[in-house]
């Protein structure tokens, strides 16, 4: 599978964030997104899986347009509006969302928690995680259901630098095998560019090598 965006545009009141994307994603590789905060890499993966829709151009998965008001599937994200239950502990939030979705098991859960560094059996609750804990859980959520696409928005914050290596290993497992497609942000182009197999840089609203 693949995914392209064909000249896509996003406009806020007289404000550009996107001008005329055009990208070719394919399955199997990680890329990279680099830009300052505000140069619109959140709006970019937010337009890429449906919660947000371009002011102008297309989103093709496999060839097939993304509608208007259509969310694309199989996608796991790491983005600021997802929420957790602040009184569940990471393994009750998982299986509450697994309850939702219905494309996962306690066993996956309890896998993947293991993956991120979290311990299945923990009963600390949400609220008092660290901000690394919660950065894990955060990835732990967009791994749970194997999805073939991962869009990723500042994955490495708030981890220590172990944690950071443990992630970089198993993000590179997961796309070859499954394969995936993985997008990947970050502010510094040297926080990722040993991971990924292209790095693009936003600025001004565009996006380049």
């Amino acid at each position: 599978m693949n995914i392209e965006l064909d000249n896509v545009s996003k406009n806020f009141k007289n404000q550009t964030v996107l001008e005329n994307v055009n990208l070719k994603l394919e399955s199997g590789k990680i890329y990279g997104l680099v830009g300052r905060n505000g140069s619109g890499k959140s709006v970019l993966l937010k337009i890429m899986t449906g919660l947000m829709e371009p002011s102008d151009g297309i989103i093709k998965y496999g060839g097939v347009p993304l509608k208007k008001g259509q969310y694309a599937k199989d996608v796991g994200i790491v983005l600021d509006c997802i929420g957790f239950m602040p009184e569940y502990t990471a393994k009750e939030n998982l299986l509450l969302l697994a309850k939702i979705n219905k494309k996962t098991g306690e066993e996956r859960i309890n896998e993947i928690l293991k993956q991120v560094g979290l311990e299945p059996n923990s009963k600390k609750v949400y609220r008092k995680f660290s901000l690394g804990m919660k950065q894990k859980l955060a990835i732990a959520q967009a791994f749970m259901e194997e999805p073939k696409v991962l869009l990723l928005d500042e994955p490495m914050n708030a981890l220590d630098e172990q944690s950071v290596q443990d992630m970089r290993i198993m993000f590179r497992e997961y796309v070859n095998k499954k394969p995936a497609i993985m997008v990947i942000t970050s502010h510094h182009k040297e926080d990722i560019e040993i991971l990924c197999d292209q790095v693009y840089s936003i600025k001004n609203g565009y996006v380049n090598l």
